[in-house]
């Protein structure tokens, strides 16, 4: 089953950035994300499936383009400031945005440049890489998915 790499891109998103979640189940969305990032269809997402999702999530984040993704960029993906949205509720969302920068390790001074967002969840793919086959099957990816809160392999 092959789906068009733009949709990768959305249901990426959704799935790394809660804010812009898809308003289905789970186990659905996790399925549909899986066959998206399954680019040759062979029901495994091998390691270069899962790099090259990242360098698609990596030009999202990175706004104005220079190579690195800024904590105020990625936080304005992540979860994007509200227009009209009250001081306590505005307050809440910072604290939220920060968070997810901290727990995506977005939360450099400095920013975080390509190379070292595409290569650093290498040792994510190996833990869920269960058989050590070099790839992760859906079973492996759905465990994946909920044990890291979103993280893709």
């Amino acid at each position: 089953m092959k789906i068009h790499f733009s949709v990768a891109v959305a249901l990426a998103a959704a799935v790394l950035f809660p804010a812009a979640g898809i308003a289905a189940p789970s186990a659905v969305r996790n399925a549909v994300l899986f066959y998206a990032i399954d680019r040759n269809g062979d029901g495994a997402i091998d390691r270069s499936e899962a790099d090259a999702i990242r360098v698609v999530i990596f030009a999202v984040l990175d706004v104005n383009g220079d190579g690195r993704v800024t904590q105020e960029e990625a936080g304005a993906v992540l979860l994007p400031p509200k227009a009209g949205e009250k001081e306590q509720n505005a307050q809440k969302t910072a604290k939220k945005r920060q968070d997810l920068l901290v727990k995506f390790d977005l939360a450099k001074p400095e920013g975080v440049p390509k190379d070292e967002f595409v290569d650093r969840d290498a040792a994510i793919f190996v833990k869920a890489d269960k058989n050590k086959d070099g790839k992760v099957d859906r079973t492996e990816f759905t465990v994946l998915v909920g044990g890291f809160g979103g993280l893709l392999p």
